[in-house]
């Protein structure tokens, strides 16, 4: 599947100079509620899932990935206001969770505590919920446990391989040049495309830029 993520210039061009992805452990996401869509109104269910939460994020990290590069919020909130870059990726499909957007919190179900398949399809649940105001992400995710990664500087890195193939580069609206002809040509020779982002003439969304001139260049 064809998925992309979103950088800041600065940040795109580090992903792309080093070959690797930033894997973020869950306590850094910027949603508080991961991992905690259930119904919390009861106190044992509060400590139960305090207690899950704690247990997958102290061993697995996440790569968030959005299905397409037409979002313009996308451009907004993760690419610095259309300055920066979506780099698109080829994952197994096997391995991406798609995130399901609900509306209401998880109720458990109520043979949960004694049923093992009840168990093993909450924390199915829970590992793919976010709440509808997120669904503009359409969020693809891959799990990639921290110990696997490379840690620099207290931020965990999982490199560019047959599991996340780069295959495009999606230059922002508002880029600026950044005089990175050589990693552009380094890229080019890698079977990397590019293509350009502009807004729609009679719609919402970002688009291909078509004009030759218009094209933008790292």
């Amino acid at each position: 599947m064809r998925v992309y993520k979103f950088y800041p210039a600065k940040w795109g061009l580090e992903a792309l100079s080093k070959r690797r992805l930033k894997v973020s452990p869950i306590d850094e996401l910027n949603d508080p509620f991961e991992y905690l869509s259930l119904d919390l109104g009861d106190k044992s269910v509060r400590a139960w899932a305090k207690q899950f939460r704690n247990l997958v994020s102290k061993e697995n990290g996440i790569i968030s990935f959005s299905r397409n590069w037409y979002q313009p919020l996308m451009w907004a909130h993760y690419a610095d206001s259309h300055k920066g870059l979506a780099l698109g990726f080829e994952v197994p499909d096997r391995l991406l969770f798609e995130i399901n957007y609900v509306e209401d919190r998880i109720k458990p179900a109520s043979d949960v505590d004694n049923s093992k398949s009840s168990l093993q399809g909450l924390i199915h649940q829970l590992l793919r919920t976010k709440h509808k105001e997120w669904s503009y992400e359409d969020e693809y995710r891959l799990v990639r446990p921290l110990e696997n990664c490379v840690s620099e500087d207290g931020k965990f890195f999982a490199a560019f391989n047959e599991i996340t193939v780069l295959k495009e580069v999606v230059i922002g609206a508002r880029y600026e040049a950044s005089n990175s002809e050589r990693l552009y040509s380094e890229l080019k020779s890698e079977g990397v495309t590019f293509q350009t982002a502009r807004a729609e003439f009679k719609g919402f969304r970002m688009t291909p830029q078509k004009s030759a001139k218009l094209q933008k260049h790292l």
